[in-house]
């Protein structure tokens, strides 16, 4: 997973009109089911696919005191929220079979209760087991330490202003910046991250319905 990726201008016009957005005055969300900015940002992983027109809508926090941002600043606040969205699914997607397949065995190991559900699987909202042992306290750490992480990437966005990009949270850069290695790797993010928010859904959703453990039905696992 490409956790330290983000995105960022190329010299070739990489996100042009989309790293320092401007402001009209002609009406931004034609609605429902029209055309949207969507398949001609330049963003990594923009294939064109919003056949709802959902990119019409501003439903990002900011436009709370901006109801007339461009659509540059639109697409932008939702590829960020893409790009987190999708590595939290990355990180649950590895989590979720690991812990069915390690819990019982550290469980017998230390002599500790085995804290999954139904002792086979992943402590869920529809599995339950969430309320059990350390779990609530891991829910709750996990969920500060992902608001600390939020807090760093709101204060680069305030500092950098027109010039921030999504996702940045001033980690390690793995490839420099504007460079075609850097634009492939985050295509590549962004289609994992998809890929694993599908996942996650479906391992919830199998495990809710056949009640047979995730870990269970990976072959090589």
């Amino acid at each position: 997973m490409m956790f330290a990726l983000t995105l960022a201008p190329s010299t070739s016009g990489f996100l042009a009109g989309l790293s320092t957005p401007k402001q009209n005055n002609q009406p931004l969300y034609p609605g429902a089911g029209a055309a949207s900015e969507v398949g001609s940002t330049g963003l990594p992983g923009d294939i064109g696919f919003d056949p709802l027109g959902l990119a019409n809508f501003d439903l990002s926090v900011d436009s709370a005191t901006d109801k007339e941002r461009s659509s540059a600043y639109v697409m932008r606040d939702y590829r960020d929220a893409e790009l987190k969205h999708g590595r939290l699914a990355m990180l649950a997607a590895l989590a979720w079979p690991v812990q069915e397949k390690l819990n019982p065995i550290l469980a017998a190991k230390f002599h500790v209760p085995n804290l999954l559900a139904g002792n086979a699987l992943s402590p869920s909202v529809l599995n339950g087991g969430l309320g059990q042992g350390i779990v609530p306290s891991a829910v709750v750490t996990f969920a500060v330490l992902v608001a600390l992480v939020e807090a760093q990437g709101l204060r680069i966005k305030a500092a950098e202003g027109d010039n921030w990009l999504p996702g940045d949270y001033g980690s390690l850069k793995v490839y420099p910046r504007g460079s075609a290695e850097f634009y492939k790797a985050s295509a590549g993010e962004v289609w994992n991250g998809r890929i694993a928010m599908v996942a996650i859904l479906a391992f919830v959703v199998q495990e809710a319905v056949t009640k047979v453990p995730t870990a269970a039905t990976i072959p090589f696992f």
